[in-house]
């Protein structure tokens, strides 16, 4: 808030209520051009410091997905292998196969840095394009990671049936019937996620590129 002031001596006539007058409207464009100054300087502070803590989070988030996504074709060859396996098993015949493997690795994609710029509204002093390129990238890491929770969702369902010092022997026609289902949709989720994955990592490139 700025405080304006009367003047000390008194006032003798009009010249020296003008004089007053300009020096006052002179002395409030310069507190105000100052506090602008210094307000957009808070901005542009705030603005640069989310802008890189998105950009770091970002680079930790890329090298997650590097290791999940690389995963991704080995997991789709053992439900491959797992889907042979049940066929068998529905049949009652006896599998002889390759050994088969309920293997899932998940990532932890973290989307701290732009919860916060968004409650904060920091976005708000950053380059609209720029904006666009963090929203797309974070729109697509929500995707993928609610991709994720129902791919292991019907992990967890296979996991009940091939629990630790499971005997793929033992297993019924009618188990491994109600198994075939799942496995189906988790190989259709680990397709989905291959495609969203690699689309996310040239999200992520833009953003920390800013092109």
């Amino acid at each position: 808030m700025l405080d304006v002031h009367s003047p000390e001596a008194r006032i003798k006539g009009i010249k020296d209520f003008f004089l007053h007058l300009f020096t006052i409207t002179i002395g409030l464009l310069i507190a105000l051009a100052l506090e602008g100054c210094a307000e957009r300087w808070h901005h542009r502070q705030l603005r640069d410091e989310a802008d890189a803590n998105l950009q770091q989070e970002i680079r930790d988030n890329q090298q997650d997905l590097a290791t999940t996504v690389a995963a991704i074709s080995d997991e789709e060859k053992a439900m491959v292998v797992t889907v042979k396996f049940l066929q068998a098993r529905s049949q009652n015949k006896p599998y002889e196969g390759p050994k088969f493997e309920v293997n899932f690795t998940s990532s932890t994609l973290s989307d701290a840095s732009w919860r916060t710029a968004t409650a904060t509204g920091t976005l708000s002093f950053m380059d609209y394009k720029r904006v666009q390129q963090f929203a797309s990238a974070y729109q697509q890491q929500e995707l993928f990671s609610r991709l994720e929770m129902e791919t292991i969702d019907n992990y967890l369902q296979l996991h009940s049936f091939v629990a630790f010092g499971f005997d793929p022997k033992t297993m019924s026609s009618e188990d491994a019937k109600a198994l075939l289902p799942d496995v189906g949709r988790i190989l259709s989720h680990l397709v989905a996620l291959d495609q969203v994955g690699k689309s996310l990592q040239q999200s992520y490139t833009k953003a920390i590129g800013g092109v």
